[in-house]
Parts: structure tokens; sequence; C-alpha cells
């Protein structure tokens, strides 16, 4: 009863109660839109993007030298492997260059063939052919010289990282080194500053992979920064909103609130009916802001797919933060209709009995 006679109340075509709804509905639903992507975005950047570099470029921990044998030994539970790093220069632009053996563990995923010989990206399948023939840069103590060689491809690869990555980088086996590629130890599945302290002590010094990643780190704080700013900036724009309707809703609604105490309804059955009958409209508007949501998430993956200059990204619907910001919104709802409906309900009772 309660809950048909809120409906009624929220959305009667009187006085144009229902129009406001229908405003405070979509108010409520673009605020969770904005919400949704923002959070998203921050959770990808945050959680998603920085697990991606770990896991395919900067890695946990690094060590200049070849050191497995000692660091598998330190810590035997963990990931330990050996790469190579050079670079060169091919008519299609600059790559740098990895070289590999089949304890890589640096996420690469196959589309086609294997890792015997040149491993070229997908993105770059336009511009590189079967035979490549690369101009490897080698880098001496007083002068980097220059080699031409053609290699035959014996794969195609992609990583999670994407064209950021797989753009510049080409793979080859490691028995392609020679004495000018430095090498590096990689270390994965680790606590970066637990293995910091426990290298030091066995006089290896590492990097961890937020210094080798100290410039897009930066970046990403001040981007959290900015972000939060945003998402503080618009907590008190839709309170303030949300005041506002509320505020409306109950001047628009009060004569009839009135007219339910003096037809025997109790005070506080009216002020239930009144909470009811907002709420109903602010849970179809948070209904309407997660399903616009996720087509808004959904459409910003596809432009990163699509678009070059943006890097590819997989979101999710930010679960914790849309149950908290509906539950602080039916709080601060329910604690503001009170209010409303307490400070306007006395003088309204005297304005029904007297025809006003």
């Amino acid at each position: 009863m309660i809950g048909f006679v809120s409906f009624r109340y929220a959305f009667s075509r009187s006085s144009g109660q229902r129009g406001r709804a229908i405003r405070a509905m979509i108010t409520i639903a673009l605020s969770l839109v904005a919400v949704t992507v923002v959070m998203s975005v921050m959770e990808f950047l945050q959680e998603g993007r920085f697990n991606d570099i770990r896991d395919v470029r900067s890695f946990s921990v690094i060590v200049e030298g070849r050191h497995k044998e000692e660091i598998q030994q330190l810590f035997p539970d963990s990931t330990v492997f050996e790469y190579g790093e050079g670079e060169a220069l091919h008519e299609s632009g600059a790559y740098m260059v990895r070289y590999i053996d089949s304890d890589y563990d640096g996420g690469l995923n196959y589309f086609y063939g294997d890792a015997s010989s040149l491993l070229i990206p997908y993105t770059r399948l336009s511009s590189l052919s079967s035979k490549v023939t690369l101009s490897m840069l080698r880098r001496g103590k007083v002068a980097t010289t220059m080699k031409n060689v053609e290699f035959t491809v014996s794969g195609i690869y992609w990583t999670k990282l994407g064209k950021e990555f797989d753009d510049t980088m080409l793979f080859l086996p490691m028995s392609y080194a020679d004495e000018t590629v430095n090498f590096v130890t990689a270390l994965k599945g680790v606590d970066s500053q637990l293995a910091l302290s426990r290298l030091e002590e066995i006089g290896l010094e590492g990097v961890e992979w937020k210094e080798a990643e100290s410039s897009l780190y930066a970046a990403f704080l001040v981007e959290k920064t900015m972000m939060y700013g945003v998402l503080s900036l618009l907590f008190i724009i839709i309170m303030v909103s949300m005041k506002q309707s509320v505020r409306i809703f109950v001047s628009s609604r009060r004569k009839e609130s009135a007219e339910l105490e003096i037809l025997g309804l109790s005070g506080k059955r009216v002020l239930l009916v009144t909470e009811w009958a907002f709420l109903m409209i602010l849970i179809l508007g948070i209904l309407l802001g997660i399903a616009l949501g996720m087509v808004s998430l959904v459409a910003l993956e596809k432009l990163s797919l699509s678009s070059p200059s943006i890097m590819d990204m997989t979101l999710s619907l930010p679960k914790g933060g849309l149950l908290f910001f509906s539950s602080f919104l039916m709080v601060f709802t329910v604690i503001s209709v009170t209010w409303e409906s307490r400070r306007k309900e006395r003088g309204m009772l005297w304005e029904v009995i007297n025809g006003k």
C-alpha cells in the first residue's frame, strides 16, 4: 500500500510533478555515468595498467647483468629470467630488440609461429614482411656502429600493453646476442621492496618497476590527484543538486501531505510516503545511470581499440564505488526529505485547514 501511494505521489501529473521527477532521474543518472567513467578509468590506470607493465615491460625488479642462478636461489618460488636489450633501425622506424630464450616470461602471446628467429608484433604486419633487414646498432665505448642483417620472421606476437609496447619491440633468440648487448635479469611475483633489500645483501643493485617507469608513474599520480579532485567537486555538485531537488519536491507536495494528515494518516506514515516517493525517483535514476554507464564503458573500450593515439583499455564497472555512492545518496535523501518535510509541515496544516 505504501509503495503504491508513494509511486503515485512521486509521479503524479498534478503541478508538473511528473516532469520534475523525470528531470531529477536524468540528473541522477548522468551524475552516476560521470562517477562510473571516472572511477573505472582510475581503477584501470591504477590496477590493470600497472599490472600489465609489471608483467610485460618493466617487471617487479630488474638487475643489470646475468645473475639468474644466484637470484633464483634467493627467491626459489619467484619467476627469474634473463634477456638482452639492443636497438635496431628499419625503413618503417626504430625498434628496441629483446634477446630471449625459452625461460622468458614477459607476457608474450603468439598469433603465429614461435621465437626461433625474428618475432614481430601484429601491429606492424603491414610494414614488416616475411624477410626483414635490420640495421643492428652496436654501441661501443668509443662509437656506435651499424650492421645490416637479414632475418626470417618466425612468429607474430601481441601483448596486453598493446600498441605502446608492441609497435616498437622486436624479439630475437638469445643466440643472436653479442658482447655489445645489455643483459638484464628480471624478477617477477615478489614484493619489490623486499627483493631490493635482499638483493643488496648479496651485493646486487636492483631497480623496481616504479623507478624504471618513473615518468609514467609520476604522470599517473598527477592524473589520480586530478581525478580525485574532479570526483570531490562532482560529489559537491550532486549533493547541492539533490538538496535542491528534495526542496522542490517537498514544497510541491506539501499540500498533499497535509491533506493526508487531515484525512487521518499519521505524520510518520506521511513522512514515510514522502521518503519512499523520492527514493523511488532516486533508485530509478541509479538504475538508469548504471545502464548508461555500462554503455559508456563499452564505447570507451571500442574507441581505445580503434584509435592509435589512445592506449587500449579494459574497463570494468566499479561495483564497490557505485555501491558506496548509491548508499550515500540514499542516506542523504532520507535525511534531506525528513528535514525539509518537518520544516514545512506545520505551516501547511493550518493553510489547508483554513482553505488556503
